[in-house]
């Protein structure tokens, strides 16, 4: 399963999905950003983000009008987001290559910024690693975030991974799919559901589930099946599509879902200790790069990644 090109292709512009849906352009990831970019004196800047996903920092460097060019790599298949298109300009060259682990990468391009926002960490950091610090120009700095162990991203990625009721959730697929059924079986015409006593007793069993996850208090709401009910909702409002369509959506549910449990999983398995990141620390090193520092990024007191720099 290729989990992350499932996430991708919908289009988000950040990992966080909607809650940076025009790119790091705010919040602390925007800041460092914004920071790195600032300390640089050169008019060009010539730059590649590793695991880039939809470009992912590509927005935030339209909005300063870098000029130069930007490179993005991801093994997954990546398209440019909406925030980035929106944004476009000739001063900066941008080239995306998805389906392509960094550690394939081929470029004679020297890079003065080399930059991953939870990106870096899931490759095979002892090929990733040299073949960076070789495209790395003279005067050029790395600045990674990676995933902190001790973070809320983590904790909640971890809480999150408990919270998924494959059972359940098939369960509800099935009446969905018994609906399709009869919906099929009227033409495609919604109207006559009524007359099937399978699509209403179908309906009754969407909507008690739908019920005891939202009627619920919203502290005690799970969060994935609060999601998964929206899906199965959402299928309502697609009744009057063709038949394929319908079909696909359904069956595109639980597939969504199996995609983002696995994401969580990485998230939690590549989260760095102090410990963990003292050993990256030391691969870098391995690798070539000097000038390391590694050190908390915070928000809000607690930390949310490792913030690393090197040259």
């Amino acid at each position: 399963m290729d989990a992350w090109g499932n996430f991708w292709e919908k289009g988000h512009s950040t990992t966080f999905g909607e809650y940076y849906a025009d790119g790091y352009t705010k919040g602390y990831i925007a800041h460092w950003w914004t920071a790195i970019l600032n300390s640089r004196d050169t008019q060009k800047l010539h730059i590649l983000e590793v695991g880039c996903g939809n470009a992912s920092l590509l927005p935030c460097l339209l909005d300063q009008r870098v000029k130069g060019s930007y490179t993005g790599v991801d093994a997954a298949e990546v398209i440019l987001s909406e925030a980035v298109k929106k944004r476009a300009n000739a001063e900066l060259k941008i080239s995306l290559q998805g389906g392509l682990g960094i550690e394939n990468f081929e470029s004679k391009q020297q890079f003065d910024l080399i930059a991953s926002v939870y990106g870096l960490e899931y490759s095979p950091l002892d090929q990733s690693l040299p073949l960076l610090k070789s495209m790395l120009a003279p005067k050029g700095e790395a600045n990674f975030l990676m995933h902190h162990a001790g973070s809320v991203i983590t904790h909640m990625s971890d809480k999150a991974l408990a919270e998924f009721d494959f059972d359940l959730m098939e369960s509800v697929v099935a009446r969905l799919n018994e609906i399709d059924t009869e919906l099929n079986k009227m033409t495609g015409d919604p109207g006559k559901l009524q007359q099937s006593a399978i699509a209403h007793q179908s309906r009754d069993s969407v909507n008690e589930f739908v019920s005891s996850i939202m009627n619920m208090e919203p502290s005690e709401r799970n969060p994935i099946l609060v999601d998964f009910a929206r899906a199965v909702l959402t299928y309502f409002k697609k009744l009057r599509l063709p038949e394929a369509d319908r079909k696909d959506y359904i069956s595109g549910i639980l597939v969504d879902f199996h995609a983002s449990k696995e994401r969580f999983r990485q998230m939690v398995d590549v989260a760095r200790s102090e410990q963990e990141i003292k050993a990256f620390e030391q691969q870098l090193a391995a690798a070539g790069f000097n000038s390391i520092t590694a050190k908390p990024l915070l928000k809000d007191g607690a930390p949310v990644a490792w913030n690393i720099k090197a040259k």
